[in-house]
């Protein structure tokens, strides 16, 4: 039962556009992890530059550096 949870500063995207990525998103990984696309779940959080070092890169990203997939290529 894969959870994604997805943070990004605004991009604007209209319903067509959020349900697109969603179903994309879903389909891609249902065929990686061989699950049924039911059993996945997305959380989509878009939120402010300002905001993005206090609630993401210090809560989430820099604590659990050694278990992210995709390690950043910044620094805050």
């Amino acid at each position: 039962m894969p959870h994604i949870s997805i943070k990004c500063y605004p991009k604007g995207l209209n319903e067509q556009e959020s349900q697109a990525f969603a179903d994309d998103l879903t389909a891609f990984v249902s065929e990686r992890l061989n699950t049924p696309s039911d059993w996945i779940t997305i959380d989509y959080q878009e939120m402010q530059p300002d905001e993005w070092k206090e609630k993401v890169y210090d809560v989430e990203v820099k604590p659990n550096g050694d278990n992210l997939l995709r390690k950043p290529h910044y620094e805050l």
